[in-house]
């Protein structure tokens, strides 16, 4: 029981430290000369890509699969998914105990979209679990990759999730820390402003 209700108070304070970041107004995002290096890791990672297998608007994600406001970035996301982005989730897993559980069991899924879209649609936000089960062995191969993932997010600036990476129009590299606005995704899509319903995100309008 203790170790159920600190590993909910360990995630509760993370969510609560990046919606604090999330919760900013919009603000512009720098492009810094360092980013160049890490951009080129990025690309190289292994992730999980939404939408058309080729697009001209792609962003990256840094995520936990228990992360709520990665939960949020995921649904504010759909529409954008349908005109055109491409999205590659980034993961890593800090949140909790069963993070890099969940991590393998989307990264190791006959379908990891699928497997994504599950962990999302049924997320349990009054215990901050992701919807998918984590798998019961996580290899040694898999653990250093998320830790270098954690450590990829980090250097780029980020405490924690979810944490955004794209190019803009000009080619710039953009960084952007927690759930963003949903007055900021036409820039950080580079797509038309798409309509969103979501009763959850209304407060991120």
């Amino acid at each position: 029981m203790k170790r159920t209700m600190l590993a909910a108070l360990l995630a509760v304070t993370a969510c609560l430290g990046t919606a604090a970041i999330g919760a900013q107004p919009p603000q512009i995002y720098s492009s810094k000369a360092e980013y160049d290096p890490l951009f080129e890791k990025l690309v190289h990672t292994d992730v999980i890509v939404e939408g058309p297998a080729r697009s001209t608007h792609v962003l990256y994600v840094f995520f936990d699969a228990n992360c709520y406001y990665c939960n949020l970035t995921w649904k504010a996301l759909r529409p954008y998914l349908k005109a055109g982005l491409q999205v590659r989730w980034v993961p890593v897993a800090y949140q909790q105990a069963s993070s890099a559980g969940r991590a393998a069991a989307i990264l190791e899924a006959r379908d990891r979209v699928a497997a994504l879209r599950a962990n999302e649609t049924k997320y349990n936000a009054a215990h901050y679990d992701g919807g998918i089960a984590p798998q019961a062995r996580v290899s040694a191969k898999l653990s250093a990759s998320l830790a270098d993932n954690t450590k990829l997010m980090q250097t780029f600036g980020a405490p924690g999730t979810p944490a955004l990476v794209w190019k803009d129009q000009q080619g710039s590299i953009r960084f952007k820390v927690g759930m963003p606005r949903l007055s900021e995704l036409p820039a950080i899509t580079g797509l038309a402003e798409q309509k969103i319903t979501e009763r959850e995100l209304r407060e991120y309008r």
